[in-house]
This record gives C-alpha cells, structure tokens and sequence, in this order.
C-alpha cells in the first residue's frame, strides 16, 4: 500500500462510526445508528433541540423517531433545491409540515419506471462531484443510474462494517465474497473496502468454477463467507462430497440479492455447520439494508440512512406491522441520488422491536416473500413467483438447480421445471412431481383442470450454465392477465 493509500485509509477510518462501537455492545448495528443519531443532533440546531444532548446509550426508538423525521426534512430541502426531478414533484410540499409519520403519507410515491425513463433528472449533485456511478436493470429491465458522492460511499462503508460486526466478525477474521459474474453493483468492491477499513480481512472470487471458490477460500483462512445462495447452495451440493465443509471453519454465512428458502438454509447449515443470515438490499439503496440477527426471525433494517414502510399495494395507503404489502423505502441520508417514497415492489412486513439478540429499538423487516413484478398468475388465478418453488426443489437433496417455463396446452396451464438432478431416475421425477402437485396454488388448478400434471426433464449437472440472478420462471403464454 502507497503512502497515499495508508493517509486516505486513515482518513476514512476516522470518519466511521463503526469505530466508536463500544467492544462490549449487545448489539452493535443498533448502537451504530443510535451514535449516528446522537452525532447528528450534536451538530443540528433543531434535532438538537428535539432529543437533547443525549448520548448514543440514551437514545430510546421515540428519540429515534425524531431523528428519522429532521432527516426526512432535510432530504426532503435538499432535493427541492437540487434535483431536477423533485424539484417539480415537491413543488407544493413544505418541508417544515412534516412531524409525524403520518404527514410522510402525503409525499407522493417514486416509482421504478420513474427513475428508468429519466435517471440523470433524479440527480441532487453535479456529475462532477459523484465518486461512482452504478447501473441495473432490476427485474424491469430498463437501465436505472444510481449516482454515489464520496459521502454516500463512507456511509455504506460504514453500515457494512456495522452490519459484519453484528453478524460477529472480528479482527482477525477473513471474509470470503463470491459474486460470479455480478457486476451492477460491484458487491466484491464495496465488501473488500469495507473489511479494509474496518480491520478484517477478505477474499475475493468471482469465478463460476466452484473448485476455484473452494481453493481461494482455504487459501485465504475465511471465517466468514457472503454471496448468492444459488450459487453458495450449488458450491454446497457440489462439493460435500468430496470435501467435509464443517472442517474448513466457517462461523457464519451471509446470503445476499437473491430470495433464500427456508429449505436451502437448512440444507446450507447442516452442511457447513453455521448460521445462514439473509441480507436484503437494493442497488438503488446500496448493498446492505437489513441483515438477520442469529435469531433469524426478521431483518434488522439501517434506519439511519433509510425510512421504511409497508403500504397496501392497491391503496397505497400504509398497513399495521405484520401485515404483508409492498415495501416503500426513502434514502434520508443520500446526497447524489436521493429516493422518496420508492416502491420497491418487494412483498415484506415490518415487526416492531425488541428482539431477543438485544436489539431494542430497531424495527426488523419480515423476509421479502417475493417481488410483485415476478408474480405469475395460474389456475385458479393463484399468483405463483419463485419462493414457492425454492422451498419445494431444493428440499429435494438430488436438486443443484431449476428454471420453469409456463405455457399453455388449449385451456391448461402447463409448468415445465428444467431441473439439474444428481439422480435423474424415474422414482426422483415422480417425487419432485407428487410435491409440486401438492403445493396449494398448483393443486387446486389440478384439480379444476386448469393446469397439467407439471413436467420435470432432467439436464445434466453443468449443462445449465450458471447466471447471477438468473430468472427463474419464464412465462411463454400469450394474452395472460398478471
């Protein structure tokens, strides 16, 4: 590392809040955004007077709140007077009138479609003063431009930090990071700076061969690893066999960007011998915005840079905690591309703390069922979307992985699963189609004769060439109502 490097490695590590965590805190993504809070209001004459000069240890969720709420203001000036795009959205909102959460319901909603068709209007900075740019096309498939400012970057540094702290990383531990083929976000990047300026150690791999993965995480000493779980499952089908996994030392396992069934977990953990915890995250918001606790019964979410909600898809009006709906989240902290109100079109609920790993304060987030834009109606009407079949499939211990196609056969509906299969003999065909047959959503269309017997055609392991977020389910019918 130049002398160059060591000084700007200084410079961001004393700009972490991570840092101050105290080395005996319970649970410290939560004292980070309680020290977030207290930092800020320090600095701020009107939270100051709100919550008081209380320190990061005396921040109750009412202090937070209003923590929440200045921010929301201030994002909410901040894009009146920068972006283009909100500049004319918020022309008739006065920043000031929002004191409550239910004032935030006036806010109108930013939707996918918006941010694709005009990406550069969503800017609140000059080009010249964005560090980064990063691109995605989501699940719409129209190209979305998120622009990141120095600022924005320390500050996902700093939740990622947090966020690994929580999970029980320490100094000397290593993280393994394993993205074949991910390059929207650059997850690899952000993840190895992050374990830099916080102290650990990490290693990268972004080949789809699993032997190489296997090779560079024992090469590197990982304690910890994070990826897909499509693709850690597949390392984990793949190699047990030959090698004892619980004997390579890996104390916890982070799956990110991708739903992950209860039935891949379970399979994951009994195999490396560790906790699986799920992150959920969005490259319009950054790569970590909840991340499990060991409890696994929720997401702790980063309210210190993010404002969550759940709202009735249809009303779009917001629903109790617990209840299902359509996930709504607000940057309060971003500079460069600053989102209000944006539906996210992740089905979700949030739950209220506390939480038995500590947590006091913090709302969880419900693990996201699905997207709604990769529902597919069949049957019945049922919606179907890819979970339902993850939990079925890869409880199968035959099953690396899967993709569907739906189709029609006159008025049926016929599911066809390509399915790569350790065992492709007839009792393991009528097996993975005696339990797709009883899921609920298939088995009354059965019945109603409005959809096939489901079809299983077996390829062999390898012949599916493995894709980062490939789509699981493809839809082949004309004229079919979503």
């Amino acid at each position: 590392m130049s002398a160059w490097e060591t000084v700007k490695l200084a410079i961001v590590r004393r700009r972490l809040l991570s840092n101050r965590i105290p080395k005996d805190s319970v649970y410290p993504l939560e004292t980070w955004m309680a020290i977030k809070a207290s930092v800020t209001a320090k600095s701020e004459k009107e939270l100051k007077n709100i919550i008081g000069k209380k320190c990061a240890e005396e921040i109750t969720r009412k202090e937070f709140d209003e923590y929440q709420l200045f921010m929301f203001r201030e994002q909410l000036r901040h894009l009146k007077k920068n972006s283009p795009y909100y500049e004319e959205k918020l022309k008739d909102v006065v920043p000031d009138s929002i004191r409550t959460f239910d004032d935030v319901e006036k806010i109108p909603f930013t939707y996918p479609s918006d941010l694709a068709e005009q990406p550069m209007m969503f800017m609140a900075v000059s080009r010249t003063k964005t560090a980064r740019e990063f691109t995605t096309t989501g699940t719409t498939g129209k190209r979305k431009v998120i622009g990141y400012t120095t600022n924005d970057l320390i500050a996902k540094v700093d939740i990622i930090s947090s966020a690994l702290r929580s999970v029980g990383m320490k100094d000397n531990d290593v993280l393994h990071i394993m993205f074949p083929a991910v390059s929207a976000w650059d997850p690899s990047l952000m993840l190895a700076g992050a374990c830099k300026v916080a102290g650990y150690g990490s290693s990268t791999c972004s080949s789809p061969d699993i032997k190489e993965q296997m090779e560079v995480m024992k090469k590197s000493g990982a304690t910890h690893m994070i990826g897909l779980p499509s693709f850690i499952y597949r390392v984990t089908a793949l190699m047990s066999s030959e090698t004892d996994l619980k004997s390579i030392g890996i104390k916890k396992i982070i799956s990110t960007s991708e739903p992950l069934s209860e039935s891949m977990r379970s399979k994951l953990q009994n195999a490396w011998g560790c906790n699986v915890l799920d992150v959920w995250g969005m490259t319009e918001f950054g790569l970590a915005c909840a991340i499990e606790c060991d409890e696994q019964k929720g997401l702790h979410t980063d309210e210190a840079n993010l404002l969550f909600e759940v709202i009735d898809p249809d009303t779009g009006k917001r629903v109790p905690d617990g209840k299902m709906g359509e996930l709504v989240v607000t940057a309060l902290t971003a500079e460069a591309t600053p989102l209000i109100r944006y539906r996210t079109r992740d089905i979700a609920a949030m739950v209220s703390p506390p939480c038995r790993c500590g947590s006091a304060f913090n709302r969880k987030l419900l693990k996201p069922s699905g997207r709604m834009d990769l529902q597919f109606k069949v049957g019945m009407g049922y919606k179907i979307f890819p979970l339902l079949f993850d939990e079925i499939l890869f409880s199968n211990k035959n099953v690396i992985d899967y993709q569907m196609t739906i189709s029609k056969d006159g008025f049926r509906d016929v599911l066809t699963f390509e399915v790569e299969s350790k065992d492709q003999s007839d009792g393991v065909r009528d097996s993975i189609i005696a339990d797709i047959s009883n899921i609920m959503e298939i088995d009354d269309g059965i019945k109603e004769d409005l959809i096939a017997i489901p079809r299983v055609e077996f390829r062999e392991i390898g012949s599916m060439e493995y894709s980062a977020k490939a789509k699981k389910i493809t839809d082949l019918r004309e004229n079919f109502d979503l």
